[in-house]
C-alpha cells in the first residue's frame, strides 16, 4: 500500500485507536486541505476489515453546506465562512468589506511564492466576516450532521 508520507499523522492516529480496541473511527474535519484524508482512511480501512473508518468534512456536508450558501454563496476559504466567535483574536477587527473573487484558474498555475503574493491575506473573496446569529446558525447546522454522521452509517 501506497501513502503520501503526509499522512503519517492519520495512520499513527488510526493505528493507536485501533490498539486501544476502537472499532468505529469517524475522522472529522474541518479544512478543505485534508480531503485527501478521506482517500487515505478507505485505503487503510480496506487492510483493516476488524474497523471501520468514516470521514466526515463538517463545512462541507450536505446540510451545512446548504445552510451556508442559504446565508451567503459566496464563503471560500479565509472568508466569513471560516470567521465564528470562537476562532476570532481578541483586539483584530475584521475589515467589513467584500474582497473580489480570485481567479481559480490562475491560482491553480502559480507556486507558493506567487499565490501568496497573490492571495494577500489568504482570502479567496466575499465577506470576511457575517453576523453571530447567522454564524451560530450555520454552527448548530453542522454540529446536528457531524453527531448524525457519529451516531448513524455503521455496519
Amino acid at each position: 500500500m501506497k501513502i503520501h508520507d503526509t499522512n503519517w499523522l492519520q495512520l499513527d492516529i488510526l493505528a493507536s485507536l485501533t490498539a486501544c480496541g476502537f472499532g468505529r473511527v469517524v475522522l472529522v474535519s474541518g479544512h478543505g486541505g485534508n480531503a485527501p484524508a478521506s482517500s487515505v482512511a478507505r485505503e487503510w480501512s480496506a487492510g483493516h476489515p476488524d474497523v471501520q473508518v468514516k470521514y466526515h468534512s463538517w463545512w462541507d456536508a450536505p446540510q451545512t453546506g446548504k445552510k451556508i450558501k442559504e446565508l451567503d454563496p459566496v464563503g471560500p476559504h479565509a472568508s466569513w465562512a471560516e470567521n465564528f466567535p470562537w476562532t476570532r483574536l481578541d483586539g483584530v477587527e475584521s475589515p467589513d468589506d467584500e474582497k473580489p473573487a480570485i481567479d481559480y484558474v490562475r491560482l491553480r498555475v502559480m507556486d507558493v511564492e506567487r499565490v501568496r503574493e497573490y492571495l494577500g491575506d489568504g482570502s479567496f473573496g466575499g465577506r470576511y466576516q457575517r453576523p453571530d446569529p447567522e454564524m451560530l446558525a450555520i454552527w448548530e447546522v453542522a454540529v446536528a450532521e457531524t453527531r448524525k454522521a457519529l451516531e448513524n452509517g455503521w455496519v
